[in-house]
């Protein structure tokens, strides 16, 4: 499974025009899996003309409904899967599940800010725990880990855009775009 999610194949995927990205993310949105989560698109893609970029996703749990470890670990693993496997053009699909969901608006993160989410067990997190640089985790399923970092000891942090917040530059978290829900064609009503 390690192989198949983060082998070699991973790092000679394609650039994904916003086009193609918002067609997998639609595909994503109506897969009945999904129906307990809400989708966030987040980081850099939420700006247009990022085709270089992953696609980072954020799961969260949409009202009505509740969530167990697996049903977490079965959406994290299926946008990986998809994104390399059955999406046109392949891609690599980074998903994170966080209760609390995304960052919605503007606001600086500074540097001590602990972020909690589940992702899929890579080999890069595995080294990151091995190494002792995450600390704070438990294994989730078979395959996944729910962790919690400092936004400091984030890969992502030092490459985060930065805004003026009451005067001072600091890192910001990109606001996320939900994917809708399909809208009810008038025939289905």
């Amino acid at each position: 499974m390690q192989m198949r999610l983060f082998g070699h194949g991973t790092k000679r995927i394609v650039p994904v025009l916003d086009s193609e990205m918002w067609a997998l993310l639609r595909k994503l949105r109506a897969t009945s899996l999904f129906d307990p989560f809400r989708i966030w698109l987040i980081g850099s893609r939420v700006q247009p003309d990022k085709c270089e970029s992953d696609i980072d996703l954020i799961l969260s749990l949409r009202a009505g409904f509740t969530l167990d470890d697996r049903t977490v670990e079965r959406g994290l693993w299926y946008c990986r899967d998809y994104g390399l496997y059955s999406a046109n053009p392949a891609c690599v699909v980074d998903p994170c599940f966080r209760a609390d969901g995304p960052t919605l608006a503007m606001a600086a993160l500074q540097p001590h800010t602990v972020l909690k989410g589940i992702k899929l067990f890579s080999p890069k997190l595995m080294r990151r725990v091995l190494a002792g640089r995450i600390r704070d985790y438990r294994r989730l399923g078979e395959f996944s880990i729910e962790y919690c970092r400092r936004a400091e000891e984030t890969g992502y942090y030092q490459k985060l855009p930065k805004g003026r917040f009451d005067g001072r530059l600091y890192p910001y978290l990109r606001p996320a775009i939900e994917v809708p829900f399909p809208a009810i064609q008038d025939h289905e009503v």
